[in-house]
Order: C-alpha cells, then sequence, then structure tokens
C-alpha cells in the first residue's frame, strides 16, 4: 500500500529540471469537492496554479500495481496586457465569444481600446457572427469603432503574431446595423475596438463569436 504519493502522482512547475523540488498531488475526490476546487480556482486561493510565464510543466508517474480512472484538466492561457490585448483559440467544433466590458449589462467605457487575435486550426478560416452590435455613429467612424483585419505570424515567430498592418476585412464599423458574418482569408484575425474619450457614451457595445470555418 503506498503512502505520501510515493507510486502515483501529478507534479506541476515552471521548469522541467526543477521537478525534483515540487510536492506530488495525488489521491481520489468526489464531485462536490471538484465542483469546491473549481470554485476556488476562480478566487484565485491557494488551489490556483499560476505558472506567471509562458511555460507549465506537468508530470505524471504511475506504477504497475493498480490501475484507476486517472485524471483530466483544463488550463487559459491568460494575457499579460491585463484584458487590452487577447488571444483566443478556437478548436475545429468550437465556438467562442468576445467583446466589449459588461455588454448588455451596462454601456462600455469612454477612453477605451481592446484587441482580440482570433485564431483557429490551420487549413480554416475564421467565421465572425455578431449577437450584439451598437456603437456612436459618426462620419467614417471616426469616435467609437470596431475593425477587423487578416493577422499572420511576423517572421516565422509564433510568439510574434501582428494584424494592425493586415489586409483589411471591413472598414471601420459603427452605429446600431448588426454587421453581416465576416469571414477571413486565413486561420488568424485581429480586431480592435476603441472609444474616444467622450464620457456620456450610452451605446451597449459589441458581442460577438468566432468559429473555424
Amino acid at each position: 500500500m503506498c503512502s505520501d504519493c510515493k507510486c502515483d502522482y501529478l507534479q506541476r512547475g515552471t521548469t522541467y529540471r526543477h521537478f525534483h523540488w515540487y510536492s506530488k498531488l495525488c489521491g481520489r475526490y468526489n464531485y462536490n469537492y471538484l465542483q469546491g476546487y473549481l470554485f476556488n480556482v476562480d478566487w484565485r486561493t491557494d488551489f490556483t496554479e499560476n505558472f506567471g510565464g509562458s511555460t507549465g510543466y506537468l508530470r505524471f508517474v504511475s506504477d504497475d500495481t493498480v490501475h484507476y480512472t486517472g485524471f483530466k484538466l483544463t488550463f487559459m492561457a491568460m494575457s499579460r496586457t491585463a484584458g487590452k490585448e487577447n488571444y483566443l483559440n478556437a478548436s475545429e467544433d468550437e465556438t467562442i465569444e468576445f467583446g466589449t466590458p459588461k455588454v448588455d449589462v451596462e454601456n462600455y467605457p469612454s477612453d477605451y481600446a481592446e484587441q482580440w487575435f482570433l485564431i483557429v486550426p490551420e487549413g480554416h478560416t475564421v467565421q465572425i457572427d455578431f449577437d450584439t452590435f451598437e456603437l456612436e455613429e459618426s462620419e467614417d467612424c471616426r469616435n467609437d469603432y470596431v475593425e477587423f483585419r487578416e493577422a499572420s505570424i511576423m517572421a516565422g515567430d509564433p510568439k510574434t503574431i501582428n494584424g494592425y498592418f493586415g489586409p483589411i476585412l471591413t472598414n471601420r464599423l459603427c452605429g446600431n446595423t448588426k454587421p453581416n458574418s465576416i469571414m477571413s482569408q486565413g486561420n488568424m484575425v485581429w480586431v480592435q475596438f476603441v472609444s474616444d474619450r467622450n464620457s456620456t457614451t450610452v451605446y451597449k457595445g459589441l458581442k460577438a463569436s468566432f468559429k473555424a470555418g
């Protein structure tokens, strides 16, 4: 009989070479415990594993004495820019929503900018559909607007995705007419929302979704 996670265990850490220093996780937990675990992760307690960088390592070890179900987990990539720049990845059968803060709850903030990089698997295109669209209308959408461009990887480096200078998918969009669906040519799209300094803005904002086309 094993004790102290000597037989089967899971470790997590920020560097592979230092795994011998990291604590081991093992045991069996029921559904109610796992629900509480998820709640605690949301509140960023000690249960939260924040790797603090762009890379995290997991190591699973088991011996040949017993056989259990195993484990299943999910992870989320967090932007360093605190919501100003977001990288969203959708699998082939996944639809992901994005939009302005608290859309349909309160008006979007003034003097605000946010970007999204929408990414689907290679060989697919990005299909963008709109659910809510209500922005201040102005001539040539000079005040508040959202724009969509093709995005691409710069110089073959996957860490340098650029969209600001990419081919234009739409002109700047504003007003309260919901746009038609947008379809990209490649598998990455750059989206930028900008609002001016008018603090009397009384518009809901933008809520859209994207998937692999």
